[in-house]
């Protein structure tokens, strides 16, 4: 059975997103990063005791897609892929809503991939669904600096500021963000920042709790953001306003071993 844990306006969801996704009303953005089907594992994590990522191989990863894509409901979305995934992801989106195009995050040094080849620099974003910008038009490529390895909740982490910079662009203050693959918990801290509520989902427990932990870190920071400035870029994000909130758990169908510091109460996503 999935558990739900509340903090704030955050509703954070332990289980696997094609249970619980039906259970879910409406929301006004999908922003997500799920599994590419790689395999995926640092070569720092190899031999030590890491393991890939859940629901990260090819087969698996399609089935899932196959499965989740639908359950969206239309809604406005962005997809984080890379460019061997996205025919696939174009194929399965294009059988249900409409694909608007691409767009892609300059990561500015090269990542994972073949040491005699060029280094793969960036990463896509498919825009599918009714997804409208807000603010100024931007163009369709934008650099953000990767999380240093050292500081990563999670082997592909996201940064933040891409993510708000996203979660602005394509919703209003007040509207409720869903990541059916939550990983860490980027997505959230994200809407957090910005002024949205979040619905969150992650299957593996280890990524589940951080991702609670740094929502409530995020929650729990008192800030003052305005929407009058979206831009691409670090330092070109402002968002609304932000007020402390304290966490709550809330349980559905069997409970289990809580968190610590919540009480018991709820899929993967790569960051």
């Amino acid at each position: 059975m999935a558990e739900k844990v509340t903090i704030g306006n955050c509703e954070l969801w332990h289980g696997d997103c094609r249970e619980v996704l039906p259970l879910l009303p409406p929301v006004d953005l999908v922003l997500t990063d799920p599994p590419y089907g790689i395999t995926y594992q640092s070569n720092a994590g190899v031999g030590a005791g890491t393991q890939p990522i859940t629901n990260d191989g090819t087969r698996v990863s399609l089935r899932l897609y196959r499965a989740v894509i639908p359950m969206l409901r239309g809604a406005p979305t962005l997809w984080c892929t890379r460019w061997d995934a996205w025919p696939d992801v174009w194929e399965l989106f294009a059988a249900s809503m409409k694909v608007n195009g691409l767009l892609v995050w300059d990561k500015g040094t090269p990542g994972m991939g073949d040491l005699n080849h060029w280094g793969p620099s960036y990463e896509l974003i498919a825009s599918c669904g009714p997804v409208k910008t807000r603010g100024s038009r931007d163009c369709s490529v934008f650099r953000y600096n990767t999380v240093p390895s050292n500081k990563r909740n999670h082997p592909t982490e996201k940064p933040v500021g891409l993510f708000e910079y996203l979660t602005l662009k394509a919703s209003d203050g007040g509207a409720t963000v869903l990541d059916p693959f939550m990983g860490s918990g980027t997505t959230g801290v994200a809407a957090v920042k910005t002024g949205r509520a979040f619905i969150g989902i992650e299957a593996d427990r280890a990524y589940f709790e951080t991702a609670c932990r740094r929502i409530e870190e995020a929650c729990s920071q008192p800030k003052l953001f305005e929407d009058a400035k979206v831009g691409a870029g670090e330092t070109a994000v402002q968002g609304d306003m932000l007020l402390p909130a304290n966490a709550k758990v809330s349980g559905a169908g069997t409970a289990s071993a809580g968190l610590p510091g919540y009480a018991a109460g709820g899929n993967g996503e790569r960051e």
